[in-house]
């Protein structure tokens, strides 16, 4: 195949570690899936869970064990990755992403990218700001949930059996078309594609075929943390933990086994050798929140417990989705780029937050940022295996819930109570150190009490 991007290629510089860093600009994926916890791969702990194509991904590339999301639900959580913002300035209360704002897509298509987005958009609430995803610097899109007039699902499609199932291979469909398009034109470009697929966010109803990996599998809740068996507990209780675990784990390969065709394709055609791929979670896995615990969820899970995700593993964390605990916030991390990024490193020390995406992946592409807010740090540096430090703490927010995350202290303030917590020693979040580091507390809120301020001016 034609070295579709040499006229990118300016010099090669050699990294501490040996590996290639260019200054070419490389196609970049990022896929996004929606409610995965940070245990719902083989590769990051799950007993049961098949995913021969991402843990190959991860051999091939580096797996992130400290990386974290913006938000601790989806829809703030994309607007972290596409702003490069927290959602606290503007986005928790607005609701919006708005054009008016740099994006990562449309900063790369400013600088000669062809974009694309294929899944889930939750970006924009009603239609004030968005006709279509065009508007952020998208050329080619066809999502779910974007409130405006791009291409979209029919309401016939939608009503299809196991139609939420089988959109993973559709969107792996239309993601290979953009980029057998975008080769063969006349005038090729790198490009920068959003792959936002729906596993495992509910309602999850396997087709038969998918649920024959699992045919027969039984839960031992030894085989999970302690904080995971509370949640198995709370399902077997209401509904089958079996054939809930099934169709988890049944969800949870399908799209790896999708995946697989995307990262087939890429070898096949040669453009993984320049694309950067980015495997990761929105948040934390399914909570077993107040819209759980209701009488009408309750009956479902006994009516079919395939349908719900509550059974979505965050490790040895505490909390799920809508929690600013570890489980909430931290997801699975997989980075990729042959002959450039190093292969087979677990990184257990850097800390990746949502907002780094943007100012990462424009520096990875040799593109200036525009002048603005950007709360995220290029940590393009650790994709090369090299590592990078935080010099300022990262911040989470959202109505009176507060987190502040400053090397191995982490600060959560919930229910306007403050805990402290050595995140290192104690991931699992059981051990409020308030009382025994009052200094080290009093200088948390103050940082954090300075943050809000500082979003107010």
């Amino acid at each position: 195949m034609k070295k579709l991007y040499t006229l990118f290629s300016l010099f090669v510089t050699i990294g501490i570690h040996g590996i290639a860093q260019t200054s070419e600009r490389p196609n970049v994926i990022l896929i996004l899936a929606d409610d995965l916890g940070a245990g719902d791969l083989q590769i990051t702990g799950h007993p049961y869970a098949q995913t021969p194509n991402l843990d190959k991904l991860a051999s091939e590339g580096i797996l992130f064990d400290r990386a974290y999301v913006s938000a601790a639900w989806c829809a703030p959580s994309r607007y972290g990755i596409m702003s490069g913002q927290y959602p606290a300035r503007d986005f928790n209360t607005s609701r919006n992403l708005k054009p008016d704002e740099p994006t990562i897509t449309k900063i790369l298509k400013d600088a000669g990218y062809t974009t694309a987005h294929f899944g889930k958009w939750h970006l924009n609430k009603g239609m004030n700001y968005i006709d279509t995803p065009g508007d952020f610097g998208i050329d080619d899109h066809f999502t779910y949930s974007h409130n405006g007039n791009g291409k979209t699902w029919s309401n016939e499609e939608m009503s299809a059996e196991h139609w939420r199932e089988e959109s993973t291979d559709a969107y792996v469909d239309m993601a290979i078309n953009f980029m057998d398009n975008n080769t063969s034109s006349n005038t090729p470009k790198p490009f920068y594609m959003n792959l936002w697929i729906f596993p495992t966010h509910s309602y999850i109803d396997p087709t038969p075929e998918m649920l024959a990996v699992y045919d027969g599998l039984k839960v031992d809740m030894n085989d999970f943390s302690k904080q995971q068996q509370e949640f198995l507990t709370f399902v077997s209780k209401h509904g089958d933990i079996n054939k809930a675990m099934q169709a988890y784990c049944a969800d949870v390969t399908a799209m790896d086994k999708a995946l697989g065709r995307l990262f087939d394709h890429l070898k096949k055609t040669g453009l993984d050798k320049n694309t950067i791929v980015v495997f990761s979670s929105d948040n934390g896995p399914g909570p077993l929140a107040y819209q759980v615990k209701t009488e009408a969820l309750v009956k479902r899970y006994k009516e079919k417990p395939t349908l719900l995700n509550s059974v979505g593993f965050a490790k040895n964390y505490r909390d799920r989705k809508i929690s600013f605990h570890e489980g909430g916030i931290r997801v699975p991390y997989i980075i990729s780029w042959p002959g450039h990024f190093p292969e087979g490193i677990k990184d257990d020390k850097t800390v990746i937050q949502g907002v780094d995406w943007l100012p990462t992946i424009a520096s990875l592409c040799n593109v200036e940022l525009p002048k603005s807010t950007f709360d995220g740090m290029d940590v393009k540096s650790a994709f090369y295996g090299e590592g990078t430090k935080r010099k300022d703490p990262l911040f989470w927010s959202e109505n009176e819930n507060s987190v502040i995350l400053k090397g191995n202290w982490k600060g959560v303030l919930m229910k306007k109570e403050f805990a402290l917590y050595d995140i290192i020693k104690d991931p699992s979040e059981e051990h409020d150190l308030k009382s025994s580091y009052t200094d080290i507390a009093k200088n948390m809120k103050s940082e954090l009490r300075a943050w809000h301020q500082s979003l107010k001016n």
